[in-house]
């Protein structure tokens, strides 16, 4: 992460508009600066009506307004994302088209409520959401979250039971017994919650979801059983809850990555509840990520950009750079696998610019495989969908060569989408080589979403016509025991 904020200089910038004008051909950047002194504002007034909005009044998260990034936007040194365009057609009055930033309206921002969540499961009625955000809603769902039958995963055995109970050892165990009690749940009770949690999702990336599921389930149980039997102050309560929305999203993620997906909308959604009353809306904006993630993987981005539009909007401002730029990154995946080339160009260059401002120590400890590299990487596969493969290739090279050992989940991901791109972009003997040692040197094959990855580069390569796409569905079925593609 850098360390401090990279200033540019003058030069640097008029380059970078060269740049970003040819990317949005249909930006005027004068006329945004036009259309501010017609008012009769300087920068600092316009920059004052946009921290002056209520977030409570707008379907979008207001940015944090200063005149120097006003100034830059006018200049055409960086182009606005979604917030800003919404922030600046709100306080004018005026379209995004008229203000230049656009040539035609895109689609309307929505935003997922209380009243309007995604689809769950089969068994997830309109009732059962209702029931979740109503005052004595989150107690029953922990109830029915955390009796998932653990029999539906798999048992660890060998050295991978080892090691995760060496991970699992990590919190005071008398302490912990002394707080189911009824003792007070203290800063140091949380603290060991806390370690015992960044243990498992460190996990998670080594052995796949399949692996930890049961342990993070039962990790779960425990943090609700404390929030039930222990004393703990307002502030510690928060805490608490916060341990609990991340724990649910882990679990989460984890049945997702065992193939559960209705599942895994159960235990999303709880912790998007338990998140709420945590008061912490960046775990909340990172369980919604995750739904987009989800919805993105099942041919649904529309879905994506809305949860991620949410994500934004329920923020209120209080998201650190590495926050925003995630979110940023994966609406520019959504936006092109929608098709919406220039939003998901307007979204790139949001995700590039917040991850130039990140500083050290501030990024939330569930963020922390989020770099520079992996946010360029996102920018590449919403070019790989934006119509842009050949361009993306040296952004998810970049991504691989830089790639974590500890984390073969996210290696394998990076290598399939290396693999599309070479397939769009009329190479598909590059696809299926790369495919086929990524595949043949996988070491987490239960993983559903490292599955859901190589079948979607098979039918990339299928659809070239190359007579190499049977034997990649033949090599993934061996690894994978699918069933059929």
């Amino acid at each position: 992460m850098p360390t401090t904020m990279r200033f540019r200089t003058v030069e640097a910038e008029q380059e970078r508009a060269h740049s970003l004008r040819i990317r949005h051909p249909g930006w005027a950047p004068q006329r945004l600066a036009d259309a501010r002194t017609a008012l009769g504002w300087s920068r600092a007034t316009l920059a004052r009506k946009i921290r002056d909005i209520l977030t409570g009044d707008v379907p979008f998260s207001p940015p944090v307004a200063n005149e120097q990034t006003i100034m830059r936007h006018e200049r055409g040194w960086a182009y606005p994302g979604e917030d800003w365009q919404a922030a600046y057609a709100h306080v004018m009055g005026l379209s995004r088209v008229e203000l230049g930033l656009c040539t035609r309206e895109t689609d309307s921002t929505t935003v997922v409520t209380r009243d309007a969540l995604p689809a769950g499961p089969s068994t997830t009625d309109d009732e059962w959401v209702r029931q979740l955000w109503g005052t004595p809603g989150l107690s029953g769902a922990w109830e029915e979250v955390t009796m998932i039958n653990r029999r539906e995963f798999t048992a660890l055995t060998g050295v991978t039971l080892t090691g995760a109970a060496h991970e699992w050892l990590m919190a005071d165990p008398a302490r912990i017994a002394a707080t189911l009690s009824g003792r007070r749940a203290d800063a140091a009770v949380i603290a060991d919650l806390t370690t015992t949690m960044d243990a498992l999702r460190r996990l998670d990336d080594k052995l796949g979801g399949q692996a930890v599921n049961g342990m993070i389930v039962e990790q779960l149980r425990l943090v609700v059983r404390v929030l039930r039997n222990a004393s703990y102050t307002e502030a510690d309560g928060h805490a608490l809850h916060g341990i609990a929305a991340e724990l649910a999203r882990m679990a989460g993620w984890t049945a997702q990555d065992s193939g559960q997906h209705g599942t895994a909308q159960r235990f999303y959604l709880v912790g998007l509840r338990a998140a709420h009353e945590a008061d912490n809306p960046g775990i909340a904006a990172n369980i919604l990520r995750c739904m987009a993630v989800q919805a993105c993987s099942r041919d649904d981005p529309r879905t994506g950009i809305q949860l991620l539009r949410s994500a934004r909007a329920g923020s209120r401002g209080r998201l650190t750079a590495t926050e925003n730029a995630i979110l940023a990154g994966q609406l520019a995946i959504a936006h092109g696998r929608a098709g919406n080339r220039d939003a998901a160009q307007a979204a790139s260059d949001d995700a590039l610019d917040h991850i130039a401002q990140a500083r050290s120590g501030e990024t939330p400890p569930y963020l922390y495989f989020v770099n520079n590299d992996v946010i360029a990487y996102l920018v590449g596969v919403s070019m790989i969908f934006g119509g842009r493969p050949k361009a993306a290739i040296p952004l998810v090279q970049s991504a691989i060569d830089h790639a974590d050992p500890t984390m073969p989940r996210d290696l394998l991901e990076f290598q399939a989408s290396l693999s599309i791109a070479h397939a769009r972009s009329g190479d598909p003997d590059a696809a299926l080589s790369l495919a086929h040692k990524a595949i043949g040197t996988s070491s987490l094959a239960s993983s559903a979403i490292f599955g859901s990855s190589f079948v979607e580069v098979y039918q990339e390569v299928r659809a070239t016509g190359h007579p190499g796409a049977d034997r990649l569905s033949d090599h993934l079925r061996s690894v994978t025991g699918a069933a059929d593609l």
